[in-house]
């Protein structure tokens, strides 16, 4: 037996071992193999892991193995997990599961917590699902792309077109694949091995989300302080590259990076399009002023072989603009871990309407933000996810629900609008170093109109360099 994504490979000449090489699958199935990655065996599970994908080892309190970490994490003091990660409670003893999200809940990066322990089996998601969980109940198989969770062809999913999703009209969401047995986990719920179910862990019904507007510059110094303290131990611990444009959210990884600047080992930018032209003229002058270099990569033409295997790896998961600048972006050293800044839009507040920030929650509203069909109308839309929304809308603890457009915009779209594109590259590793649950909860406490117009972004590059500020935005 071998997966849909192996076959593909085989069909088509290409190196499975290498372009999965950043992968995983975890299934009960003791006599699989899959070439390159490597086994790890548990409780009657097995876990496959790309040789290129970090793993350590998740401990209790007295030193007995319960798992495995996953990928790039941090804890919270801004240190990455390095020889494993200690949660302090005793399995099988009364807390230990709440000890167990609490550790989770804590870490920030790229990773994906898989829990094998003898009184608790669950898989745990990053902050927004940078690395992907798509899960068969059937098969009780689980894996990071549809191609290694598939044996067989694609049943389609009925609600999605093949076509429209990669061709970037449709986006999944609410859980969705292609597949219309496979599900994708939803960010900051586990994965509950046993019935395979999703279970929500974050945010605590305790977590307010209604800072007033005096409290927004403390909140402007805790960001700074934290997004800072997680660039500082991402630089100390990996090779990085910082991509430049001309606009925010580079603006505010570059501020944040400046006291340890020397540590990146390189800035860069894209050019393979008029925009991308203007943000790379940008880019050199903000980092002129601190007498930094910028790499300049050029268009070129992506292979038929490029896009075929950017396809397979994303799981045939949609299309991204980005993937103009894919030949280019495969040049970037090999293993370096590159800084990216995505999910900072909250901080604009993107996902809500400029004219009605104070207004209660809309349906219309939210599931047009999740961009599921560009190519139908805003009312049709609604009457055909309303009801999928509003089950997840109910998951939301009481005080989150007011800002259920930013929930849907890092539980829902990013997973599949992100997480799969980033799961795509197999020489490089993306990271977020906003992606920390601590950030995502102090941006989307600020007031949605202190948001809009990126007001806050000014006051926290302010607050880090003000000097960025007087360099013009694309």
């Amino acid at each position: 037996m071998s997966s849909l994504a192996e076959r593909k490979c085989l069909q088509r000449g290409r190196p499975f071992a290498e372009l999965f090489r950043k992968q995983y699958v975890i299934s009960e199935d003791s006599a699989r193999r899959y070439p390159g990655l490597v086994r790890h065996e548990m409780a009657g599970w097995v876990l496959h892991v790309g040789e290129a994908l970090r793993v350590q080892e998740i401990r209790d309190r007295q030193g007995a193995k319960v798992g495995f970490l996953l990928g790039h994490a941090m804890t919270p003091g801004g240190k990455v997990v390095e020889g494993g990660l200690v949660i302090d409670a005793t399995q099988g003893m009364p807390g230990f599961s709440e000890a167990l999200d609490a550790a989770m809940n804590g870490l920030a990066g790229r990773y994906l917590g898989v829990v094998l322990g003898m009184s608790v089996r669950r898989v745990y998601l990053d902050p927004v699902s940078d690395i992907p969980v798509l899960y068969d109940p059937a098969e009780r198989r689980i894996a990071s792309s549809l191609g290694l969770v598939l044996d067989r062809a694609p049943e389609w999913n009925p609600a999605f077109s093949p076509r429209k999703v990669l061709g970037g009209k449709q986006v999944l969401s609410l859980g969705h694949s292609l597949d219309r047995h496979v599900k994708r986990a939803i960010s900051n719920h586990s994965l509950e091995l046993g019935d395979f179910t999703l279970r929500r862990h974050w945010p605590g019904n305790d977590m307010v989300f209604d800072a007033e507007a005096k409290e927004v510059p403390e909140i402007v110094e805790q960001i700074c302080a934290r997004l800072r303290q997680n660039l500082g131990g991402l630089l100390g611990a990996f090779e990085c590259t910082l991509p430049m444009t001309g606009g925010r959210d580079s603006r505010i990884l570059l501020a944040a990076a400046l006291p340890e600047a020397e540590k990146v080992r390189e800035f860069s930018c894209h050019r393979f399009h008029n925009p991308s032209r203007r943000d790379a003229k940008v880019a050199h002058d903000l980092l002129k002023t601190q007498g930094l270099q910028l790499k300049q990569y050029f268009k070129k033409p992506y292979t038929t072989d490029q896009i075929r295997d950017m396809r397979l790896k994303m799981g045939w998961s949609g299309w991204r603009g980005e993937l103009g600048a894919l030949a280019s972006m495969e040049e970037y050293p090999r293993d370096h871990v590159i800084l990216r800044g995505n999910i900072m839009e909250i901080l604009r507040a993107t996902q809500w309407r400029k004219d009605k920030a104070e207004a209660p929650f809309n349906m219309r509203h939210g599931v047009r933000r999740l961009q599921l069909d560009k190519s139908i109308g805003d009312g049709k839309a609604e009457k055909i996810w309303a009801g999928e929304y509003q089950q997840w809308l109910e998951t939301l603890p009481e005080g989150a629900r007011g800002r259920a457009y930013d929930f849907g915009w890092t539980e829902l779209h990013l997973p599949n609008h992100q997480g799969a594109y980033f799961n795509g590259f197999h020489t490089i590793d993306l990271v977020n170093p906003f992606n920390d649950r601590a950030l995502i909860a102090l941006a989307t406490r600020l007031p949605a109109r202190e948001r809009l117009g990126g007001k806050i972004v000014r006051k926290i590059i302010g607050h880090m360099h003000a000097p960025f500020l007087e360099v013009p935005f694309v």
